[in-house]
């Protein structure tokens, strides 16, 4: 566990954790899927929708995907290294039950994901039953500009191909995504719970 309060200390960013063929082949895939719905939030008054229209990011889950496997190893490695390697829980934080259906999310030019943190109480009402503790963030491509990953309101974690970080899921880490000038921005999110 870090040795101080610093909250960067609590995110882990994994270099090349996906491998480029899994990031490429999937992204092709992705290209030609016709599932993409605009990304929505639930407000305080439980009413659902885009914060910024039509600027908001496009989102779909990959059921499909020829790598969907792969990819959910990859994140439970990940996990395992945030929690079990690194310890970056503690010694109290040992374990977890899984995560959540992995989405991927798209970005055009001009599209963004606004600001806000990731305690989503709506993503376990199913079968599947807890709160997010973590969230997995990786992206698939860098061929783009602009879409720059901002936490804390001003700090840039700079991403390449198949670049994953893991951070809590709590008020403390709020995020945003910049518009993206040039290109599509490819990523996919999970949630440990």
């Amino acid at each position: 566990m870090p040795s101080n309060l610093n909250l960067k200390n609590y995110i882990l960013q994994l270099d090349n954790w996906i491998p480029k063929n899994i990031c490429e082949k999937s992204i092709k895939e992705l290209s030609k899927n016709k599932n993409w719905e605009r990304h929505t939030y639930t407000f305080k008054n439980f009413e659902i929708k885009a914060k910024n229209g039509d600027k908001e990011l496009d989102i779909c889950y990959g059921d499909n995907l020829s790598y969907l496997k792969e990819i959910h190893e990859l994140t439970w490695k990940a996990l395992e290294k945030y929690i079990v390697i690194e310890k970056l829980g503690g010694d109290t934080f040992t374990g977890w039950k899984g995560f959540s259906k992995i989405r991927f999310n798209r970005y055009k030019k001009g599209q963004i994901m606004s600001k806000h943190q990731d305690h989503i109480t709506s993503l376990f009402t199913g079968d599947i039953r807890g709160i997010p503790i973590l969230s997995i963030v990786a992206v698939l491509n860098e061929n783009y500009t602009g879409g720059e990953f901002i936490m804390f309101d001003d700090y840039e974690i700079k991403f390449k191909t198949g670049d994953v970080i893991i951070f809590p899921s709590i008020f403390l880490y709020p995020h945003l995504v910049k518009p993206v000038k040039k290109g599509t921005r490819y990523s996919f999110v999970s949630w440990c719970y």
